[in-house]
């Protein structure tokens, strides 16, 4: 039996976690687990996900930041055959969007897409998009590098990549870190590495990724996290390695 996962990922959004939650429960294939995964919220984020959403698998763990709760996710789909990771400021607004890159990633040698439609970068590979286009009448998006607030992924990138480097606190960096990783693993079978579906992703609508949350930490606090992370990053390029142990705490 296929197992199917989506992970939101969220932390002190109490005012929209509702319509985030309902959006995924609305679109995703019967069956799928879904998780509420909480960095420490300290508004009502955990009374209202346990009030309104009961058959929601909500998790909580210590304010650690972005990458530690993002391999809390990671941890609980670990076993499933296709996961998800969403941030709380991505909402699904139709259905199908699963269904897309469960296809995708069945259909080809592709294990992990994600958002990239700040930036697109051009087709390297025009047999791809063709075949795309002629067997499943989808359309790839490619970027210069990968957005966090949606990630899909197979078990086999759990399987061989393992989680976001711990070195990484706050915000910044540890995603972008672990899916680099996946590339290097040979996951992504595709030259422009960082792949998104236009079908999919039109289905989805942001309602603030810079507000509210974690954004509402002190700035001087955010500021420094990210530059210590953007070291970290630095640093971790000079290991060679691919899987890193999945942790949670």
């Amino acid at each position: 039996m296929i197992t199917r996962a989506v992970s939101i990922i969220t932390y002190n959004r109490v005012a929209q976690i509702g319509d985030m939650v309902q959006g995924v429960l609305d679109t995703v294939p019967d069956g799928t687990d879904v998780f509420v995964v909480d960095d420490g919220s300290t508004d009502e984020t955990p009374q209202y996900v346990t009030l309104h959403f009961p058959t929601v698998h909500y998790y909580r763990g210590p304010n650690l930041g972005v990458g530690a709760n993002k391999n809390r996710a990671l941890y609980l789909m670990q076993n499933h055959h296709f996961s998800c990771i969403l941030e709380d400021d991505l909402v699904p607004q139709e259905k199908g969007w699963f269904e897309i890159y469960e296809t995708v990633a069945t259909m080809t040698d592709i294990h992990h897409f994600c958002r990239v439609q700040d930036k697109l970068v051009p087709e390297v590979y025009e047999s791809f998009s063709r075949y795309l286009s002629e067997a499943m009448n989808l359309t790839p998006l490619y970027g210069p590098s990968p957005r966090g607030d949606m990630t899909f992924i197979t078990k086999k990138v759990i399987a061989t990549v393992g989680g976001m480097n711990p070195l990484f606190e706050g915000v910044g960096y540890a995603h972008g870190e672990w899916s680099e990783r996946v590339a290097k693993a040979g996951l992504i079978a595709h030259p422009n590495k960082w792949v998104d579906i236009r079908e999919a992703a039109d289905m989805f609508k942001q309602v603030g990724d810079t507000t509210g949350g974690r954004w509402d930490d002190d700035p001087d606090t955010i500021k420094a996290q990210l530059k210590k992370n953007q070291q970290t990053r630095r640093d971790l390029k000079k290991e060679d390695y691919i899987h890193c142990p999945l942790r949670i705490q």
